[in-house]
């Protein structure tokens, strides 16, 4: 530092009565080549010298010879002459010969524009040093444990998500090496139908707000295989509670995973079997007494007729069983080849939907078929896909209780892909069986008997053979269940041909009257247009809400339908769909007091061929009358 005034020596200044008695710091000072003038209490303490020991001598004293032989010293000094200041820690020596970490400032001391000498003031930070140093060496270990544990990935995130380190045991379970993996987000880890449901951000999520979040499942490898994983994602954040990212840690859990499943296998195998011959026995446990009846009463034509029906009944129950064992068998060992042919899409759920009619009756259930208007060709195994959605809808007209309500809806994704979901309002299936309800053996209801638990695992099989898969979705026991379907064998869609209204001989003219079918919550609106189409010569029907509509449709098999869209218990909308779905010929007329291009858009979606806007004049009216089938 610059002093004014006159020329001084740095004896001069009133150190003792400024530095001398503080002990935290070796505070002294020294001439323009380093010897030592003066002498503190805190550099006695630190440095151990008495001062007649040390004044005097040049304050390399303090140095390792390697440093003095680099000539630091003197580097400092000039540094400080130069700059006007020198700081820096390093390794110093104190008598004894110990080494301390010390914190350094050299200044320049300037009289009148020169040199006087230099101000050195040191700390002894050896304790914060050996601190850090156990840091960083506890750091180093912890590090180079995490790098070579080999039975755990383990690895750090960004707070997006993004891999950001990479241990031996990670590289060693999903197979990356760390520069292919550092940077990107570990969403890469997952199958696909995880990653489309976002479980890894919902897993991110939870995180943040617990602390911590556990997830076991299926995880991919680099290769593409799967592994069956453990793992643990905990929040990581500073002092000021600031995210800064994630550490996952990841336990390949396959072996296990494949043991439990082979136990829980051989109990469902035991299970089955069981089942099995309960099964077997039922149909065979009226056929031996049956027998006996006959050979007692062989001159009763119609008791004999009677029990061998119920014989054939029950031998068709067995025959059902074994083609199904039968079936199994053969596509658990690849034996089996689809016939594929073209088809038409209404002739396949057609064949399914029949068979199972009476089994709905029984039951009271509501049944309701809705496939597209157009003409879709498929290129399938039809007797296959029959008997696939025959066992979807045998287990929802099953599992649903009397009066229930099943719905078989196919739509067509695209160009090449067909959608068909069999929908109930029965008894659901519990989330915990929902992942399994597809295995050999397993009945996703407990306590229920029928069957043999192979139903759902023929559907799978055959819709993976087709190249497609199956999906199940249910919010829980006595909330329903839909099963979903995905097959890419759509060959082409062809549209068709607008409906013509029959004419057949029906009156004094030869043509009976066509049937106009007239649907609105409002009861004067509804009545009214009754009345227009009577006058018009319409055999009419009028009802004021879409399940009358629908209910009145199946025997009036009307020719058009009328229906508002905003009414009550069901809509225009699904009206419509269900009138369609039972009578694919019927000319559909929407009614709305809305008239944007997105309503008509929704309109023409649901099946309508026209889309009038209320009120309606009788004018327009005739004109959509007159032009049906032109």
């Amino acid at each position: 530092s610059e002093i004014d005034g006159s020329h001084h020596s740095p004896r001069s200044i009133p150190f003792d009565q400024l530095v001398a008695a503080v002990e935290d710091y070796a505070i002294f000072t020294m001439s323009p080549t380093g010897e030592i003038l003066d002498w503190n209490l805190g550099a006695r303490r630190i440095k151990q010298y008495a001062p007649e020991e040390i004044v005097g001598r040049h304050f390399s004293t303090f140095y390792s010879a390697e440093d003095i032989a680099a000539k630091l010293p003197e580097l400092e000094l000039e540094t400080a002459r130069r700059t006007g200041k020198f700081a820096d820690e390093g390794w110093r020596y104190r008598k004894d010969g110990e080494r301390f970490w010390a914190s350094v400032t050299i200044t320049p001391i300037v009289v009148g524009g020169e040199l006087e000498g230099f101000l050195k003031i040191t700390r002894d930070l050896t304790e914060r040093k050996i601190a850090a140093e156990s840091l960083r060496e506890s750091e180093e270990r912890f590090r180079l444990l995490l790098e070579n544990i080999q039975d755990y990935a383990i690895f750090t995130l960004d707070p997006e998500g993004h891999v950001m380190s990479w241990n031996l045991g990670a590289r060693k379970i999903k197979g990356y090496e760390p520069e292919e993996i550092i940077g990107r987000h570990f969403s890469v880890f997952y199958p696909a139908d995880l990653a489309a449901l976002r479980l890894p951000e919902k897993l991110m999520r939870a995180a943040v707000v617990e602390g911590h979040a556990e997830h076991e499942g299926w995880r991919v490898r680099k290769d593409g295989s799967r592994f069956w994983g453990n793992v643990v994602l905990t929040a990581l954040r500073n002092g000021e509670g600031e995210l800064r990212g994630f550490a996952k840690i990841t336990r390949d859990l396959t072996d296990r995973r494949k043991a439990e499943a082979m136990m829980e296998t051989n109990h469902h195998k035991d299970a089955f079997l069981a089942t099995l011959a309960h099964e077997l026995r039922n149909p065979l446990a009226p056929i031996l007494p049956g027998l006996e009846i006959i050979q007692q009463v062989a001159g009763d034509a119609e008791k004999v007729q009677s029990v061998a029906a119920m014989i054939e009944r029950q031998v068709g129950q067995m025959k059902h069983l074994i083609d199904d064992l039968l079936d199994i068998s053969r596509i658990t060992t690849g034996k089996i080849a689809l016939r594929k042919a073209p088809a038409i899409l209404s002739d396949v759920v057609q064949l399914a939907a029949e068979s199972m009619e009476p089994a709905m009756n029984a039951a009271g259930h509501r049944f309701v078929v809705r496939i597209p208007r157009e003409t879709v060709r498929i290129e399938v195994d039809s007797h296959r896909i029959s008997q696939v959605l025959s066992n979807l809808l045998s287990n929802a007209a099953r599992y649903t209780e009397p009066g229930g309500t099943i719905m078989l809806e196919a739509t067509v994704d695209g160009a090449e892909s067909l959608s068909i979901s069999v929908a109930d309002n029965g008894r659901g299936i519990p989330f915990e069986a929902q992942s399994s309800i597809f295995n050999l053996f397993e009945q996703g209801n407990a306590g229920v008997s029928e069957g043999l638990g192979i139903g759902l695992t023929l559907v799978r099989k055959i819709t993976e053979l087709h190249g497609g898969n199956v999906a199940v979705f249910s919010e829980g026991e006595g909330k329903g269940s839909t099963f979903l379907i995905y097959l890419p064998v759509v060959t082409s869609v062809e549209a068709a041909a607008a409906p013509s209204l029959p004419r057949v001989a029906d009156g004094e003219d030869g043509a009976r009257r066509r049937r106009i079918l007239i649907a609105d919550d409002g009861r004067n609106a509804a009545d009214i247009l009754g009345m227009f189409f009577e006058m018009e010569g319409f055999e009419t029907k009028v009802v004021y809400d879409g399940v009358e509509a629908v209910e009145i449709a199946a025997g009036f098999q009307p020719d058009i339908a009328c229906l508002d869209l905003g009414m009550p218990r069901l809509d225009g909308f699904g009206a419509a769909r269900e009138i369609r779905a039972m009578i694919p010929g019927v000319f559909l007329i929407a009614l709305s007091g809305w008239a944007a291009s997105e309503d008509r858009q929704r309109s023409r979606e649901a099946g309508f061929d026209v889309h009038l806007v209320k009120p309606v004049k009788p004018d327009e009216l005739r004109e959509v009358i007159e032009g049906i089938g032109r």
